[in-house]
């Protein structure tokens, strides 16, 4: 469920950049936002820093909310790590939940917002959720289980999709 649980899939697409993980799960933008300016970044000079965030916050935020949420995380990085190239993901697809919620018209319309924001800036934006789908428009449990996490077969999708987009910036 994390990268964590997968870390033959980790070590075969991120090992050869040293790259960490400072996801948390339930983590929410104001949490990131939070660990960022009290030192998270502190210290460290990345060449790439990719952003998956936002899942988390689309019981209680709005569009509008979600995507100031990103931009502003993605500005504070841009103002501390002024050499790090920055990528931010669109939020991954997520099947219907057990009340009945489908997030699908709310991704889209967050990851359209992102891809506008970012268009034509220093920050590159990619939604690589858009392989997670299939024809009827949702999740294979074989690689979101839960409808929400990545279980290995997932992470083997978007595993090379990320290795490919750090490699572009590297």
């Amino acid at each position: 469920r994390r990268w964590e649980d997968n870390l033959d899939l980790w070590n075969r697409y991120f090992s050869a950049y040293n790259a960490a993980n400072f996801g948390v799960g339930g983590d929410c933008l104001e949490n990131i936002k939070w660990r960022i300016l009290n030192g998270e970044l502190d210290g460290i000079n990345p060449k790439v820093i990719i952003i998956l965030a936002g899942t988390n916050n689309l019981d209680k935020d709005s569009e509008e909310t979600i995507v100031n949420g990103i931009r502003e995380i993605a500005e504070i990085i841009r103002h501390k790590l002024k050499n790090t190239r920055l990528v931010i993901l669109g939020l991954l697809p997520r099947n219907v939940n057990e009340t009945g919620i489908n997030y699908a018209r709310k991704i889209g319309r967050i990851n359209r917002q992102l891809d506008s924001l970012y268009a034509n800036t220093e920050i590159t934006y990619r939604d690589i959720g858009t392989d997670l789908i299939n024809e009827q428009g949702v999740v294979s449990d074989t690689i979101m289980p839960d409808g929400l996490h990545l279980n290995s077969n997932g992470y083997e999708i978007i595993g090379p999709k990320l290795k490919s987009i750090i490699d572009e910036l590297w």
